[in-house]
């Protein structure tokens, strides 16, 4: 049972696949039909026109082609529905033709018939179709056959209408074993032949179909990378008329690559340098399809391919490759970048510039002081006094404005470094509100409320934190005294966000609110809204957050305003 599995195993197709078999049985169905048929048909009439042929009588050759027909019929309806076993339905079919042929044979002369290369055709047909061991299978059933015909007519088992022909009986065995010698060695010679070239055949097609494979690989890999690379790449050919662009391209120049098809690449990119001396970066001007102007950046590289003599136009292979990049974005970068440097220069430089009048202040400041304290007493009738008096409260308000704004601009300029530590929330939050109460944005009675769980503790520099806090209160102070609502609510939670623990500090205020027009610019230094006021309190803020790794945000409400600052707190150790 198993090496007859094995048997049927090797008789597999070429490709492996039942489709293919199947269609090559059909075919040999087909040519079975023919070539009997035909071979039939010449004979007849070449008897018919007084060649001395063997033939069998009408009847019998009209009998023999109807078997012939209906078995063929009867074997391609079968084989419609077989999906298993098609192998062996295929070596049946070839032992089938064998046996036609030897019927054939047979009746037109046996050793003298014309028709003993018949025997031939089932043995290519099985070392073509079926693998290894078809052809030689064919070629022993048609020798074992051939030689039974052989012996048979030796021992006078022959037709009866041979005695109405031109027969001659053999009376030489040794004649006849010849004539077999000749036959077997021919039939086995060619069915060898066959299956070696079946074989070659198969290995040439497993090699084709993997190097097809590779090749639709490699080519599909290419076009993937062609078309997904954000760089824009066009080819052209030796007359510079555009043979290719990728999707890049299209979204650089807004040409898809049908328009751009056979086109002169300088027709709609003019300023591109092409020439053999200039194969370096260009930076350029490209004018997009909807006219729109941008800065690109393009090299080429000649594409060195071989000859084609079937090419009427040898510069048809001169092709080259050109790439272009957007630059727009990385020039805006760029300026941005310059920008920002002088400005840091600038910054840098102001600091500086801030830092030394911090000195010139303070000793106007305490000058003013003591000319307060000296000639301008409260009690003093005299205008002159009063003036004086009047004058240094100016003084000193001016030069307490400028203390803050300079302080504000030297923190925004030069960040502190962090000195992080645990404190009380709830404590620093009172400290800060009776260090802003009396400012000129906080009047002495206005309300401040605390809404801060005990022993809620952040883990951030109190300094930085107590600027931060006080910032928002200045502001939401003021908010709160244009609109007489009292009071500002500070606020203070501990949650979880993004699987980490945040301390969040809200400052919230009914006041008039903040435009949603001006909503995006207020983190910006220098913006304000408010006269004598530098811009920079909500910078600050945001420096500070980040700093620590934290956020700021207006929230969306109803009425007033709320900011609410997150500050991270480290991850527990498992000893806490």
């Amino acid at each position: 049972m198993v090496s007859s599995t094995r048997f049927i195993r090797e008789l597999t197709p070429q490709q492996n696949t039942g489709e293919q078999l199947r269609l090559h049985l059909l075919w040999l169905l087909l040519i079975r039909v023919l070539l009997f048929t035909l071979l039939i048909a010449v004979t007849v009439i070449l008897q018919k026109k007084g060649r001395d042929i063997i033939l069998p009588p009408p009847v019998v050759t009209m009998a023999f082609l109807a078997v012939v027909f209906i078995y063929s019929i009867g074997a391609a309806g079968l084989l419609q529905n077989m999906i298993r076993h098609l192998p062996r339905f295929g070596l049946i079919q070839l032992l089938s033709d064998t046996i036609f042929a030897a019927l054939l044979v047979a009746g037109t002369g046996c050793s003298q018939s014309i028709f003993t290369p018949v025997f031939i055709f089932p043995v290519i047909v099985g070392g073509m179709t079926l693998n290894r061991t078809g052809g030689l299978i064919a070629a022993a059933g048609a020798s074992l056959l051939y030689g039974g015909i052989l012996a048979s007519e030796y021992l006078g088992y022959i037709p009866q209408f041979y005695a109405q022909t031109r027969y001659v009986p053999p009376t030489d065995y040794l004649a006849l074993t010849n004539v077999y010698s000749v036959y077997g060695i021919t039939f086995f010679t060619i069915g060898f032949l066959s299956n070696m070239l079946a074989g070659r055949l198969r290995k040439t097609e497993e090699a084709l179909s993997h190097t097809s494979v590779q090749f639709d690989r490699l080519n599909q890999i290419y076009k993937q990378v062609f078309d997904d690379i954000s760089t824009g790449i066009v080819t052209v050919d030796g007359r510079n008329r555009v043979t290719s662009s990728n999707t890049a391209f299209a979204q650089i120049s807004g040409y898809t690559a049908e328009e751009l098809f056979g086109l002169p690449f300088v027709s709609f990119f003019p300023s591109a340098m092409l020439t053999e001396t200039d194969q370096s970066r260009q930076i350029a001007n490209l004018q997009r399809k909807d006219g729109k102007m941008m800065r690109v950046r393009h090299t080429f590289a000649r594409l060195n391919l071989p000859s084609d003599p079937a090419l009427e136009d040898p510069s048809d292979t001169q092709c080259k490759v050109i790439t272009v990049q957007d630059i727009s974005l990385l020039e805006q970068m760029e300026r941005q970048m310059r920008a920002a440097e002088q400005m840091a220069t600038i910054g840098e430089l102001s600091a500086a510039v801030a830092h030394d009048f911090r000195n010139p202040i303070a000793a106007i400041s305490g000058s003013a002081q003591l000319l307060k304290s000296v000639h301008t007493a409260e009690n003093n009738p005299d205008p002159v006094s009063r003036a004086n008096r009047h004058l240094t409260e100016i003084i000193l308000r001016e030069t307490a404005r400028m203390e803050k704004t300079i302080t504000d601009f030297l923190q925004f300029a030069r960040p502190a470094e962090l000195n992080l530590e645990w404190f009380d929330v709830k404590r620093l939050a009172e400290e800060t509100i009776l260090q802003i109460k009396g400012r000129e944005s906080c009047p002495l009675g206005a309300a401040i409320e605390t809404d801060i769980p005990d022993h809620l503790d952040c883990w951030a520099d109190r300094q930085l934190f107590q600027v931060l806090l006080a910032h928002l209160l200045e502001n939401s102070c003021a908010a709160a005294a244009r609109a007489v609502a009292w009071p500002v609510l500070v606020q203070a939670r501990e949650q979880q966000r993004d699987e980490q623990n945040c301390i969040y500090l809200a400052v919230i205020d009914r006041g008039p609110g903040i435009s949603a027009n001006i909503r995006g610019m207020i983190f910006t230094p220098f913006f304000t809204t408010k006269a004598n006021c530098a811009g920079l309190g909500l910078s600050i803020v945001k420096q500070i957050a980040e700093q620590h790794g934290g956020t700021v945000s207006l929230l969306e409400v109803e009425q007033g305003c709320t900011m609410e600052v997150c500050f991270p707190l480290p991850p527990l150790s498992d000893d806490e």
